[in-house]
């Protein structure tokens, strides 16, 4: 089945979408999937709240060991299609362990566990807006993997201080002060360091920050580095930078509910999927 005709599987098999379903809430949510031309970041998964701890529990796994990361769209795509199958089990037969990221949907539909499953007729393939082909991966890690939790993931719907969000980057928690760097070679394109404390500031934003432009093959990427620790780096605006390169430290200035690493990927001013950008093949647990 299909992403739309999955989501509608969601929310009439869901507790809380049989509550609220209606036209005056589901007409809304259907223009936000693109049932009716709208756009949005093709691996949103709406409602995906109800799936957030189990999904962070084999991220993180996943990613401190180094495998290679999975997005939760995929995950979902096998799991609403036969619940009985885990995450852990999903993430893993949907890594390439060679080549360190997700298989093409194709290829995994050829296991004995997923062919017989209709998310993996051809039609379906066709439709689903899943990753059918190898992937370019320009960035590095901004931290150190031994360094690392994550704690939110991109596009999670969370409520933090009592407000309700779609969180579009990635939360990284680390000690303050924890080596940060630049994950694509690039330019200093803003740079804010106006908290002189390293304090939390609910009206504060990213806090201090970093936002570097990379161009990879003619795609402009955009990469903010938000809550960054008081008087952490030297950069100014338009200086070079290199992957790997250290630029600041870790810190919880801003909106920040402890010392976290914000990072914010866009690609021609769309929020895209900053892990899903990252190589992972040859990390040996530093940048």
């Amino acid at each position: 089945m299909n992403k739309k005709k999955r989501i509608l599987k969601y929310i009439l098999s869901s507790s809380t979408g049989i509550i609220v379903i209606s036209l005056i809430i589901i007409i809304p949510i259907l223009m936000l999937l693109d049932f009716f031309g709208a756009n949005i970041t093709d691996n949103y998964v709406e409602n995906n709240a109800d799936y957030a701890q189990e999904y962070l529990k084999v991220v993180r796994k996943n990613i401190i060991a180094g495998n290679g990361y999975v997005s939760l769209d995929r995950i979902l795509y096998f799991y609403l299609e036969n619940d009985q199958l885990t995450f852990d089990q999903i993430y893993t037969d949907n890594l390439d362990v060679e080549l360190k990221q997700i298989k093409p949907i194709s290829e995994v539909c050829k296991m004995n566990r997923y062919k017989i499953y209709s998310v993996c007729d051809a039609e379906e393939i066709e439709s689903s807006g899943q990753i059918d082909e190898v992937q370019n991966k320009p960035f590095v890690l901004p931290l150190e993997l031994s360094k690392m939790s994550i704690t939110s993931f991109f596009m999670q719907e969370r409520t933090i201080y009592g407000e309700y969000r779609v969180h579009r980057a990635w939360d990284i928690a680390s000690p303050n002060q924890t080596p940060v760097y630049a994950v694509c070679d690039g330019v200093v394109d803003e740079i804010s360091f106006s908290y002189e404390k390293n304090v939390i500031d609910k009206s504060g934003g990213a806090g201090n920050y970093i936002t570097l432009k990379c161009e990879v093959e003619e795609i402009i990427y955009k990469v903010l580095y938000g809550h960054l620790y008081p008087k952490s780096s030297m950069l100014k605006k338009g200086n070079k930078v290199t992957a790997g390169q250290l630029i600041a430290t870790v810190g919880t200035t801003g909106y920040s509910t402890g010392p976290h690493l914000h990072f914010q990927v866009t690609r021609d001013d769309v929020y895209v999927d900053g892990f899903s950008l990252i190589d992972f093949t040859n990390i040996n647990n530093k940048p």
